[in-house]
């Protein structure tokens, strides 16, 4: 376990089922796990390697290592401020490290620091992708943003949940999560909007299918036979009435970098 000594329990605080699944990995794994359950959370299973923890006691004080699966950044900054809803008396001791296992901002993160850093506590970032269940198997790929000491305390962990891959500074796992997050959200928009195309030119849903599952260029094709075929999509959607939202904006973006570029 690297930095994170084994006698010392690692704590967990969560208000959905991604921390009750993180917690039950630790303990499935023999690491002594404090989970602090808030509302919204799912119900956990506690047994010899995982205990919860009273909102009332500072059960976390002697956590080297403490993960937070909590999304909403007010919600966090309110439980290091000890103003969260549920009144978690949270108190790390200096040296310990704090892993934000949510969806925020570089910015944000690093006011979050500045909250911390007077106790001596470090920051973290890490974003588990493949979602709660690959990380209770131990198979999910790990992103861990922040400084190298901190990181390196941190990845002893977390690691548990999988292969782990460090991304650079604070803020820059939640950062990289989210361009994957993008990029899928517009393959999404891209495909739907082909599929609901190529049924307007008769296409059957097979035929569709089977196109669109090379998602690869077809070999020997450039970039400029792909504009054209691009273009003639856009073409057949308002020949179609049909909606084409990513294709008008890749459009009206290689038109603007040509004007740029006179």
């Amino acid at each position: 376990m690297g930095s994170a000594s084994n006698t010392r329990p690692i704590g967990v605080i969560g208000n959905d089922e991604f921390g009750t699944a993180i917690a039950e990995r630790l303990a499935a794994c023999r690491i002594p796990t404090l989970y602090a359950a808030l509302p919204g959370a799912s119900p956990a299973i506690y047994g010899e390697h995982l205990e919860p923890v009273s909102p009332t006691s500072n059960g976390m004080a002697d956590c080297p290592v403490i993960l937070i699966a909590i999304e909403d950044t007010e919600a966090f900054r309110g439980l290091l401020i000890g103003r969260d809803a549920s009144d978690l008396d949270f108190a790390p001791l200096s040296g310990a490290v704090i892993v934000d296992l949510g969806a925020r901002t570089p910015r944000e993160l690093d006011a979050l620091l500045e909250l911390l850093e007077p106790g001596g506590i470090s920051l973290t970032d890490a974003a588990l992708i493949g979602g709660g269940a690959a990380a209770a198997e131990g198979r999910a790929k790990v992103l861990l943003g922040g400084a190298e000491i901190a990181t390196e305390m941190a990845a002893s962990i977390v690691s548990l949940f999988g292969t782990v891959e460090r991304t650079g500074p604070l803020g820059s796992a939640h950062a990289a999560a989210a361009l994957m997050g993008y990029i899928e959200a517009a393959h999404a928009v891209a495909r739907e909007e082909a599929m609901a195309l190529g049924a307007a030119c008769g296409l059957t849903p097979d035929m569709i299918a089977r196109v669109l599952s090379e998602r690869a260029p077809p070999h020997g094709m450039n970039i400029v036979q792909i504009a054209r075929r691009a273009d003639l999509a856009r073409r057949i959607a308002r020949d179609r009435n049909a909606g084409a939202d990513i294709i008008d904006l890749a459009a009206e973006k290689q038109a603007r970098s040509k004007r740029e570029n006179r």
